[in-house]
């Protein structure tokens, strides 16, 4: 499993940015001409460049892409339940009503859920027609089909009756009782059914569109939309032709207009200010475009990072600093261990190893204040209700590292023989991987080394391609130890953390191997692991994340996952938490309004405003 973010590879990140101090971050009228930004927001066009491009033609079952989920939220692929575009302390982590008429209703078992469709809700050209309960259940249907979600994000829906072994057919677990009532049944209790219902891929989809466009990627060049926007050329289009919309031209540029049946009244989420979006995909390397962000070319490069050369220029000029918005996502940078593989086999050594780091020279590296905030703890605060903001077991002066302390917990380690604080086994010394070419990444791996060498710890830093290192590092025959990461949320619950990333053994993304089975550990070669009565490898939270999830979503669940939180950073540490870094974009002149969604984790593109 893998989703691509603005800032982050799940692989091999470290570093967002490098650069000088210092940001500002506002989900007020901003820019030139912002007096006048209470007034009229509405029309004008804006226009955006976008270094790549969709991954799979903006297929709401498809998209696994921070800017992809941020264009289907914003204009075309409304959902029984979505988010504000704003920042989390505005609201923005919250599922609210949408195309449904409220909060679901929810049986006394748990087991199914009612969703009422408001009054007035509609598909946009070339249908113009009523969204019923049958187009969520047609969705939901294609969602199941391995040929169309294999790349995306189906295992979090596996609680709902039927969708595991339905692959493209009718299945029991959604249904249409009536024209304004779609239904979900449950094989089990799974609280997270208001998150699972604001994600793109349930976007309520027309028979109309998938009886003659349903494979995978064309969808989306033919998407009807239920947003504020439409592909141009939609007007009139003939759904059963193989020509898409004049606004779709896929991998290279895409113009959204206004879709004339969406109705305001009916979407209290989106603003939708601007009458025309202009994209261009694989439009130029990042300074090429932040320099005609500068200079006016375009409005807004929607994935560029900021580079040291922008972000000082910004910084450094008092007309300039307001159209830099740096806001914490939703996402951590840090080192996965590999629980099973020696020396990280002993949770002293990875204690030691948490004690030990240099955070703050990290930080440094990657930039200091813009590039985020240094991280203590595994899950970002603001996904628990700000639990844990504080939270930092780790602490040191300065965030340097302690040695003394790092040297406590390697003593206590079966690597220090001899109990004098220092590894004395061959196990400490070990390879750390990098991507080639990346001289960051070799600069963070040289500044590990340093903090470890007090500890009898050496890193042979290799360099080698991103995919060979993928491999290595998320698969158990990889035996690889200590490999750099980072991850962003899929939705707005810290599960999309310990899921992925520290349960179910080698599922592609978790590099600690916690919720391996035995038998799938002894076929890769590890020894000497306890087991519990599950069969599962010891140390494992497999039953703790099933015990958060049986809460329902708000501040008693918010605490369990705190607890855990807890849990993992202190008594099992398979992870060394280093940064949660900043999304940052940079904003050309004419933008009078900007708001951050912190859904996507990127600028809310409904609420942007150009002057005109």
């Amino acid at each position: 499993m893998k989703r691509y973010l603005k800032f982050v590879a799940l692989a091999a990140v470290l570093t967002v940015i490098a650069a000088a101090c210092g940001g500002s971050s506002s989900s007020a009228p901003s820019g030139p001409g912002s007096s006048s930004a209470a007034g009229d927001l509405m029309g004008g066009t804006l226009s955006i460049a976008h270094t790549q491009d969709f991954f799979n033609g903006l297929d709401p079952t498809q998209e696994y892409y921070s800017v992809s989920w941020e264009f289907l939220r914003c204009c075309m692929a409304r959902t029984l339940l979505s988010y504000t575009g704003k920042p989390a302390e505005e609201g923005g982590s919250a599922p609210q009503p949408d195309l449904a008429d409220g909060m679901p209703e929810v049986s006394d078992d748990q087991l199914t859920w009612t969703f009422h469709i408001k009054d007035g809700v509609k598909f946009g050209d070339p249908l113009n027609r009523e969204i019923t309960a049958d187009d969520f259940v047609n969705s939901m249907q294609r969602f199941s089909d391995p040929k169309i979600n294999s790349e995306s994000y189906p295992f979090y829906y596996t609680a709902i009756t039927g969708f595991s072994d339905a692959k493209g057919k009718p299945f029991a677990g959604v249904e249409a009782t009536d024209d304004k009532t779609f239904v979900v049944h449950l094989d089990t209790p799974e609280p997270d059914v208001p998150y699972l219902f604001s994600m793109a891929a349930t976007a309520p989809l027309p028979k109309e569109l998938t009886d003659t466009h349903y494979a995978a990627v064309e969808l989306g060049q033919y998407l009807v939309s239920s947003g504020p926007y439409e592909w141009e050329g939609m007007e009139g289009l003939d759904l059963k032709g193989d020509k898409p919309p004049s606004g779709m031209d896929i991998e290279k540029s895409y113009v959204l207009v206004r879709n004339p049946s969406w109705d305001p009244a009916t979407d209290s989420l989106r603003k939708g200010y601007v009458d025309r979006i202009e994209i261009q995909s694989y439009a130029g390397d990042t300074q090429d475009l932040l320099d005609k962000v500068d200079a006016g070319a375009i409005d807004w490069c929607i994935d560029c990072l900021a580079t040291a050369a922008t972000l000082k220029k910004y910084q450094a000029d008092p007309t300039l600093q307001d159209r830099l918005k740096i806001r914490t996502s939703d996402a951590l940078a840090y080192t996965g261990l590999n629980v099973f593989e020696p020396p990280f086999d002993d949770v002293h050594v990875r204690k030691a190893v948490n004690w030990a780091l240099d955070k703050d020279a990290l930080w440094r590296l990657a930039g200091g204040p813009p590039s985020g905030t240094i991280a203590g703890h595994f899950i970002p605060p603001g996904m628990m209700g700000g639990l844990n903001a504080d939270y930092n077991p780790y602490a040191s002066p300065d965030n340097a590292g302690d040695i003394e302390q790092a040297k406590a917990e390697m003593a206590q380690s079966k690597y220090d023989s001899n109990g004098d604080g220092t590894c004395d086994s061959d196990a400490c010394t070990f390879d750390a991987l990098t991507v080639t070419g990346d001289k960051d990444a070799i600069a963070a791996l040289q500044i590990a080394q340093k903090s470890y060498e007090p500890l009898g710890i050496t890193l042979n830093i290799k360099a080698i391609n991103y995919n060979a290192l993928v491999d290595k590092c998320s698969t158990l025959e990889g035996h690889t130890p200590y490999c750099q990461a980072g991850w962003g949320k899929d939705y707005p619950s810290p599960y999309t953390f310990f899921l992925p990333l520290l349960d179910g053994g080698a599922n592609g993304s978790n590099y600690s191997f916690m919720g391996a089975t035995a038998e799938d550990l002894t076929a890769a070669g590890y020894s000497g692991f306890e087991t519990d009565a599950a069969g599962l490898a010891i140390p494992n939270i497999t039953q703790d994340i099933v015990a958060c999830r049986q809460i329902a979503i708000g501040p008693d669940q918010d605490q369990c996952w705190a607890d855990l939180d807890v849990k993992v950073t202190e008594e099992i540490a398979p992870v060394i938490p280093r940064r949660f870094p900043t999304d940052i974009d940079v904003l050309g002149s004419r933008i009078i309004n900007y708001s951050y969604d912190q859904f996507a984790g990127i600028g809310a593109i409904d609420q942007i405003a150009v002057e005109h």
